[in-house]
């Protein structure tokens, strides 16, 4: 399980080169799907700072703009030869890695409470 913090920069470790199938440039996009609320967020994976790429990945994400709320979710792990926020035309082949992750709150004052898709409260 991974952790994510919501309004900071958390660095994540992935091990994505063991199923990788892509030769030359590839890019992973980050696809986050809620357990609580029916929705998909999908996120660019890029900087990565490992010192072994061939053994572990870290990318910095920053899950600021996504606004998601907290709780469990799951997530994979797409390769893509090319560099966008789609995962269309991508198979199940694709996912290089899957599991689940945990959206902690941090520095976020209110609590969004989701009764259906359509309505959201928030209370301060």
């Amino acid at each position: 399980m991974i952790t994510l913090s919501n309004y900071q920069t958390t660095l994540t470790p992935f091990t994505l080169l063991e199923q990788t199938t892509l030769t030359g440039t590839t890019y992973y996009i980050l696809d986050l799907f809620g357990k609580q609320k029916d929705d998909t967020t999908l996120i660019l994976l890029t900087g990565d700072t490992s010192t072994n790429i061939d053994r572990y990945n870290y990318f910095p994400i920053d899950l600021t703009p996504y606004n998601l709320i907290e709780g469990q979710y799951n997530y994979r792990v797409w390769q893509s030869p090319t560099p966008t926020l789609s995962i269309t035309g991508l198979t199940s082949c694709d996912v290089v890695e899957s599991g689940f992750c945990y959206i902690q709150s941090s520095g976020n004052t209110t609590n969004d409470v989701y009764i259906n898709p359509q309505t959201k409260y928030v209370f301060n």
